[in-house]
């Protein structure tokens, strides 16, 4: 049961986002660039710019060490510039990078790449890791349980839910003209999402399941936001991005 786990959380890692990826790719133009955009944004965003300041930039502050004393703060803060920095990342890949490739299947193939990477990366190999443990030595030899697995691969699964949609609302933003708007807005969701991790178990006690629930619920309600907006028949075809014909809609090629 161990090994099928970890199986399914190393396909969750590096299969859902590439095959999701070569599907839409199939469809549209671009969706490989989108793809590496994103990709791209978290690589930056995150790795050469936030987590070095948090690390090792960030302690050398006195008011920083003591803010885990303080988890509304601690939270908030940690949320705060999760959101800044991704979302600001993904605002300039897509104005510097996809310009004129802001189609629906564009901004799920940038969040694809934005989760599947963040997943590869930090998740990944770890679970390549303990598969390797597992077949070789047994799955005594292993520190976690198989639930333990399933958790951190759905929890890999609704982080890419999550930053599909907060691609999806600055994408649109970029399209529409008002792009800070939705940048605020994606900022502001993944705050939410992300100061739970750190307020629910310190300050309400919460377990794995209720971290995991808010997580869930924040993407849900992300990924159901930017779909709408491009879904929205009457705005699209005002703005211009939606043609009727023979009373169908159909999406104008980009």
């Amino acid at each position: 049961m161990l090994a099928v786990s970890l199986i399914s959380g190393i396909a969750i890692c590096y299969v859902l986002p590439v095959v999701g990826t070569v599907l839409l790719a199939r469809r549209r133009k671009g969706i490989g660039k989108a793809f590496f955009c994103g990709m791209l944004a978290f690589a930056v965003s995150q790795l050469i710019i936030r987590v070095p300041l948090l690390q090792l930039v960030l302690p050398e502050f006195s008011w920083y060490t003591v803010l885990p004393l303080y988890p509304w703060r601690y939270g908030l803060f940690l949320g705060l510039t999760a959101g800044l920095a991704e979302e600001s990342a993904r605002w300039i890949a897509v104005k510097c990078f996809l310009k004129g490739k802001d189609s629906f299947g564009h901004g799920l193939a940038f969040g694809l790449g934005h989760g599947g990477i963040e997943a590869m990366l930090l998740v990944g190999p770890n679970m390549i890791a303990g598969l390797g443990v597992v077949l070789g030595e047994g799955a005594a030899m292993f520190p976690a349980s198989a639930a333990d697995v399933m958790t951190a691969g759905t929890e890999r699964l609704i982080a890419m839910l999550f930053h599909t949609g907060a691609s999806l609302i600055v994408l649109y933003g970029v399209r529409k003209g008002r792009v800070l708007w939705y940048w605020a807005a994606a900022v502001a969701l993944h705050t939410a999402a992300d100061a739970a991790v750190v307020i629910l178990p310190k300050v309400f006690g919460a377990g794995t399941l209720g971290i995991e629930l808010w997580a869930a619920v924040a993407a849900g309600i992300t990924f159901a936001l930017g779909c709408w907006l491009f879904c929205n028949r009457r705005e699209n075809v005002k703005r211009g991005y939606l043609t009727e014909s023979s009373g169908k809609r159909t999406e104008r090629s980009k």
